[in-house]
């Protein structure tokens, strides 16, 4: 192990996270029976791919019922009866497409899919998402939030999540549009169970743990992100209560931990962190209700030690144990009574 003086090597704006609401959201839950199930798990809103109409509005119903948001396709809806209906469903965002970059479709025809849901629904926002922070570049001025989806385990480094995360903000700052939200969706799932690239025809994966998943969210929001999405809640097309029980309650545990701190992330001041060092972490400060919240990411292969100042106070690891060592590749958020 080794001492290391800790630094705040990225700020996330207190005015772009913002009261309104910071979206947790899981990807894939296509039936409303399970959105009383999704959102006692913690999250706060769901996207589905199904385009039926009637489908959509029975989880709108749902939806609304429980306070969760939805974020769907609009293409069927607009042709549809539901149309002026579906005005008033709990619509977070409009999803146009998922990966043009992967599916080699252009600006243009993600600019038509806008104008359309733009006609149809104007007083509702647009999304997509792409498979590579890079790949946001042609399409940086279509659709009100940008979403990227990367999902490293096993094969990449569990770093490279917020790095996607990095690569979207930094295209949009300097395309101008630098308040333009990014939402980054997070890996859980197993990628055996998916259409894999390799020459040899073997398939590798597992399902992300509990400090991976963690790790990849936070490194996403602590990069820029200002929702999270997780994919996906099935499991071979079996939600994962039914398919794979031990898996959901791991992404459960994730889930309910960041749904406690979102007030902290939505109404938190990010103030300067007492901590400065190297460049083996990420970390950042937050004042909330008289309270320290210090999110730490070792991002490096080594042992972490917290500076002495962490025994000397009182401190809360809310994911574990009050001891000073930050283990690879895992977050810690300490919460401490402010000065």
């Amino acid at each position: 192990m080794f001492k290391i003086i800790l630094t705040i090597s990225f700020i996330v704006s207190a005015a772009v996270i913002q009261a309104a609401g910071f979206p947790l959201c899981l990807y894939e839950v296509n039936e409303a029976k399970y959105i009383k199930t999704v959102k006692k798990a913690g999250f706060n809103c769901i996207q589905t791919y199904t385009q039926n109409p009637e489908k959509i509005k029975d989880l709108a119903l749902e939806a609304q019922k429980r306070g969760v948001k939805i974020v769907v396709y609009p293409d069927k809806i607009i042709n549809s009866p539901y149309l002026e209906e579906a005005r008033s469903w709990p619509i977070l965002a409009l999803y146009l497409y998922d990966e043009p970059d992967v599916n080699k479709k252009d600006n243009s025809y993600l600019k038509n899919l806008q104008n359309a849901a733009n006609k149809a629904f104007p007083d509702k926002k647009t999304a997509f998402v792409v498979g590579k922070g890079s790949h946001a570049k042609p399409y940086y001025d279509t659709a009100d939030i940008l979403m990227v989806d990367w999902y490293p385990v096993p094969h990449l480094p569990l770093t490279s999540f917020g790095e996607q995360v990095k690569d979207v903000k930094n295209i949009l700052e300097e395309g101008g549009l630098p308040e333009k939200p990014v939402w980054g969706v997070v890996q859980s799932f197993d990628w055996r169970e998916f259409k894999q690239y390799r020459p040899d025809d073997k398939r590798i994966g597992r399902f992300p743990t509990v400090e991976e998943m963690r790790f990849m969210a936070y490194d996403g929001l602590l990069e820029g992100a200002e929702g999270l999405f997780f994919f996906t809640f099935n499991s071979q097309s079996i939600p994962l209560p039914q398919s794979k029980p031990e898996h959901w309650k791991r992404l459960k545990k994730v889930a309910k931990e960041i749904n406690k701190m979102l007030p902290v992330f939505e109404k938190g001041l990010q103030t300067a962190s007492p901590l400065e060092g190297e460049n083996n972490l990420k970390t950042q400060r937050r004042l909330y209700k008289g309270y320290y919240y210090d999110i730490i990411l070792n991002i490096s292969e080594g042992d972490l030690l917290l500076p002495k100042e962490f025994e000397k106070k009182k401190y809360k690891n809310l994911f574990g144990k009050n001891n000073r060592v930050v283990p690879p590749y895992t977050a810690a958020v300490l919460k401490s009574k402010a000065n």
